[in-house]
């Protein structure tokens, strides 16, 4: 079946689309993208992804080419077009075609692009999962970028170590996930990091709906206070609410997915569930 995509204000079949190999998000990797998803077939959170991807484009010199009502009218004709049953969405924009490789000429290039979410493996979520931590912090960590490069080349030493994500860490603080957010529990207060850190949107409704029941901290998080926790959870758009019980050879708490992460997992749940 075919499936079709966005490039700027052209509607194109996935297969066939194509940028210009002058384009800067090609010959320098100039570009920004934020990442969201459908719960019952609507865009969740849409107009906080929105937002970010502006917050991004701004702190990379970069331009948003559409307003926000014209990205959510593309993204609807795609899922309409493309007929998933839940569907990813990511919007891309890159510095656009420039003649001499060197000049942003403020005529970037959007991309909108459609997947279908396939069943998530219910196994990950009752067992929880292994981090391994890397020391590094992202360029710009605020702005969502297209550099994965750090992500890409850890790939082999995450599948030789059995881990299903990398911990990012830097002077002894913990961070984020490669491609999450990282929150740990101290009993009753839940803790994630404030800064040098993008702040992810599942990050941030989380943190609303843990208010209600827990003491939230957002600050800096030492990387020895791993030791001390007594639960621990990785969030992202569409691993939602992704339990941790391992990370390196620590053992979180006792290694089981703990009670309140359950709760916090059965709140999102039940949010999604009636969006």
């Amino acid at each position: 079946m075919k499936k079709y995509c966005f490039i700027n204000e052209k509607i194109t079949e996935e297969d066939k689309a194509a940028v210009s190999i002058k384009d800067l998000g090609v010959l320098r990797g100039y570009g920004v993208f934020d990442f969201l998803r459908t719960y019952n077939g609507k865009p969740f959170l849409l107009k906080e992804h929105l937002v970010r991807l502006k917050n991004s484009a701004k702190a990379v010199g970069l331009r948003v080419p559409a307003p926000d009502p014209e990205v959510s009218r593309k993204i609807n004709v795609l899922l309409k077009k493309n007929n998933h049953r839940e569907a990813a969405i990511k919007i891309i924009v890159t510095g656009g075609r420039s003649e001499d490789g060197l000049t942003y000429e403020n005529d970037p290039t959007m991309i909108i692009i459609t997947k279908e979410i396939p069943p998530r493996s219910a196994g990950i979520y009752e067992k929880g999962i292994k981090l391994i931590t890397f020391e590094y912090q992202r360029n710009n960590p605020g702005a969502k970028t297209i550099d994965y490069i750090t992500m890409l080349k850890l790939q082999d030493r995450k599948r030789k170590e059995k881990a299903f994500e990398i911990l990012y860490e830097s002077n002894g603080n913990i961070l984020e996930g490669a491609t999450s957010n990282f929150f740990l529990f101290m009993g009753d207060r839940l803790i994630t990091p404030k800064n040098n850190v993008l702040i992810g949107i599942t990050r941030n409704f989380i943190i609303k709906a843990a208010g209600k029941r827990f003491e939230v901290e957002e600050r800096d998080v030492k990387t020895d206070e791993i030791n001390r926790a007594t639960e621990a959870f990785i969030t992202s758009t569409t691993r939602e609410i992704l339990p941790v019980v391992k990370i390196d050879d620590v053992v979180v708490g006792n290694g089981r997915v703990g009670d309140n992460t359950k709760a916090l997992m059965e709140i999102f749940k039940n949010y999604a569930e009636n969006f």
